[in-house]
């Protein structure tokens, strides 16, 4: 157990949260804790949902301060907060997730300079500022490839660059700063692992498929997903060596590229909970929620074994009366669905899990709904989406 256990009673923090922040309120509720939160805006059912809620700007020090004060522990959810908050908070509470993976991961130079240091396949890629370095660049990295920013953001879009013709539509991409341009890896699917760790000990869930819709958008997530033995040995491998390194303690998930030969790429590390893999609300034994818990708490991260073949779909509000059909005919259907106010019809209404004895089966009824009829995503589109987790 780490010597910076916290106890049933104390107060866990949370920050930089999401719409899924609701399921990790409740698990830490009921191991024994109590809950604050802090909002950059207000969100009244969130409000409802903790013990405290703090609201101000990342840069108010006085309410970040009376936040700290008030937390035993501060989590963040997902990565999108300023390192330089963390830093703050940590005058006044733990935070057992640390700083460094985090700062690593929001930098996608210092992201794939920490997997080339550990001897890990990725993409190819070289920096650019400018459309004239791509012009220069474009002819070691190949058709296609991505043009992307070296710091991610909320809902970013990444460039796919096609042809000598692309380059010159990115001049409206390019503002100021460095920019990577990557190889664009021809997969013939994608995956996700997520684990998670203690600084020490290393427990991965059941490996997830990833579907994409014809805008990138993730629209399933299938598990529990059947790769050849070698291939899972080696996505194993390669997230405890990054859980090795990262110096992180928490849930974090890996995703990879699998092309038609075989070959393993890895696209990106993802720290905290993702959408994704809410799937194992349903195909595992403990949540990402009840683990992050524990790996908070210093306790011993709980044995992850896989209950039955699940399959998560993403659903959006112009789907809103086609769920709301089949949530009155489906007995092995479970739903989350979000109340927004003036959603639009690409806005997440919710998660769906649907379980059964096998994903053929769960496939087979999901295609005979009709409910999502859109086609996987095809590789010539001009943006991506550049992690998977943009719900």
């Amino acid at each position: 157990m780490s010597t910076n256990a916290i106890y049933p009673g104390s107060t866990i923090g949370l920050i930089a949260v999401n719409r899924n922040v609701g399921a990790l309120i409740a698990a830490a509720k009921k191991a024994g804790f109590n809950v604050g939160v802090y909002l950059d805006h207000a969100q009244p059912a969130l409000t409802k949902m903790a013990d405290f809620t703090i609201v101000g700007p990342y840069n108010d020090k006085a309410k970040l301060t009376e936040f700290g004060q008030d937390c035993d522990a501060i989590i963040y959810q997902t990565p999108s907060v300023d390192s330089r908050v963390l830093h703050f908070l940590s005058q006044f509470a733990v935070i057992p997730q640390g700083i460094n993976g985090l700062e690593i991961v929001q930098d996608r130079l210092m992201e794939r300079a920490f997997l080339d240091q550990i001897n890990i396949n990725i993409a190819p890629y070289v920096t650019v500022v400018s459309l004239d370095d791509v012009y220069q660049s474009i002819d070691s990295i190949g058709y296609p490839a991505l043009l992307k920013p070296i710091q991610r953001g909320i809902g970013e879009q990444s460039m796919m660059i096609n042809r000598q013709s692309d380059i010159a539509r990115a001049g409206d991409f390019i503002n100021t700063g460095t920019y990577l341009l990557e190889s664009w890896i021809d997969h013939t699917a994608e995956y996700t692992m997520t684990a998670a760790t203690d600084g020490k000990d290393v427990k991965i869930y059941p490996l997830a498929k990833l579907k994409f819709a014809q805008d990138w958008k993730l629209i399933a997530v299938e598990t529990l997903a059947v790769v050849d033995d070698d291939l899972l040995t080696e996505m194993q491998r390669i997230v405890k060596s990054v859980a090795a390194s990262l110096e992180y303690r928490g849930v974090f998930s890996l995703n990879f590229y699998v092309t038609a030969t075989g070959s393993l790429y890895v696209k990106n590390i993802e720290l905290g909970m993702t959408s994704i893999a809410n799937v194992y609300d349903s195909a595992a034994n403990v949540t990402q929620y009840e683990e992050q818990v524990r790996a908070t708490a210093g306790m011993p991260l709980h044995v992850i074994r896989s209950l039955q073949p699940t399959l998560l779909m993403v659903a959006r509000y112009s789907q809103e009366e086609a769920i709301q059909r089949q949530w009155m005919l489906k007995d092995n259907w479970q739903f989350r669905l979000f109340n927004l106010s003036n959603p639009d019809d690409d806005s997440l209404l919710g998660f769906v899990w649907i379980t059964g004895s096998s994903l053929t089966e769960l496939e087979e009824q999901v295609d005979d709904t009709e409910v999502w009829t859109e086609p996987l995503a095809a590789q010539d589109e001009q943006t991506t989406e550049d992690d998977n987790d943009q719900l």
